[in-house]
């Protein structure tokens, strides 16, 4: 049974690590060996991530939100759980995830996803996400996630619409295709310039692969940076996105690290489902069927509304 602490203190913590007093828009800039010696670390919290007052079922069930994607892969202990906050679970492959979902990795842990809007997501260990909402949609997405703590890596394919990741200090806009984002608390090096102090708080740090990979990275403050294709960026607490470091096709094998470039065989549907059986329902109620646990040869279904 891992070590958990309340979601009062969990609240406490993230606002005393992420939020600072604002300074004037000079900033901190990061440098290229910083950001990929932080990128490629697996980081430990201050405290458990997973909340103490949550008691870990013995079976899993769903939520009453709308389905936002499916676990295709697990290694180690993963836990999630739900908007109500009444338990936590264990995950296994197959199973559903759920708008308002709280996924949180333990040690030596990670788990791989297939979203709603035909995303692939891998949280690597010691990793805590928050699906905020993952709705399918004909060729538009609208995705929002909170990044807590941790790295992830996300595959995305290029669609319209909106696909956002908050972290305590920063907002990353997903263009597309392959990128990696950790937070962590700063390194406590020095960096070179006229500053003598290193930078506190939390680093929020992406990384960007190949095939038109960007996105639109911004601080808590200040115009926001397009990190374009094998490229790296970070923003400290209470600072501004400042620099973009090229580091090329050394990129490649640091999202590797991060985050193995899943090996499913999980085939998304065209609405960015998967591919189970139709089921019929009222127009004024839309549904969209989910695996749940495996019965058998197959899977058991269930249905979740609007």
């Amino acid at each position: 049974m891992p070590i958990r602490i309340s979601l009062i203190t969990e609240a406490i913590i993230t606002i005393i690590l992420g939020v600072t007093l604002l300074l004037p828009a000079t900033g901190f800039a990061v440098d290229s060996s910083t950001l990929l010696q932080f990128l490629g670390t697996e980081h430990t919290p201050l405290l458990p991530l997973l909340p103490a007052s949550l008691p870990v079922a013995d079976s899993f069930k769903p939520s009453i939100t709308s389905y936002a994607g499916t676990v295709t892969q697990v290694q180690g202990a993963v836990y999630v759980y739900h908007q109500d906050g009444t338990a936590a679970y264990k995950l296994k492959s197959n199973l559903p995830l759920f708008n308002g979902d709280t996924l949180v990795t333990e040690k030596k842990s990670s788990v791989t996803l297939q979203m709603a809007d035909d995303t692939t997501l891998t949280l690597a260990a010691q990793t805590k996400l928050t699906i905020d909402r993952s709705l399918p949609r004909i060729k538009v997405r609208d995705t929002f996630l909170k990044l807590f703590f941790g790295r992830i890596r996300t595959l995305v394919k290029k669609l319209s619409g909106e696909y956002i990741i908050r972290t305590p200090t920063a907002s990353i806009g997903v263009r597309g295709t392959d990128f990696a984002v950790a937070v962590a608390p700063a390194p406590k090096n020095r960096l070179p310039g006229r500053r003598k102090t290193a930078p506190t708080g939390l680093l929020t740090a992406v990384l960007t692969g190949g095939n038109q990979s960007t996105v639109e990275l911004a601080g808590l403050f200040g115009p926001s940076i397009a990190v374009k294709p094998f490229s790296a960026a970070g923003v400290y607490s209470g600072s501004r996105a400042e620099q973009v470091v090229y580091v090329g096709p050394a990129a490649v094998p640091l999202l590797q690290r991060i985050a193995p470039t899943p090996q499913t065989g999980f085939s998304p549907g065209r609405s960015g489902l998967p591919n189970l059986p139709k089921k019929s329902a009222p127009v004024a109620a839309p549904c969209w069927p989910f695996p749940g646990t495996g019965t058998g040869n197959g899977l058991k279904y269930f249905r979740v509304c609007d």
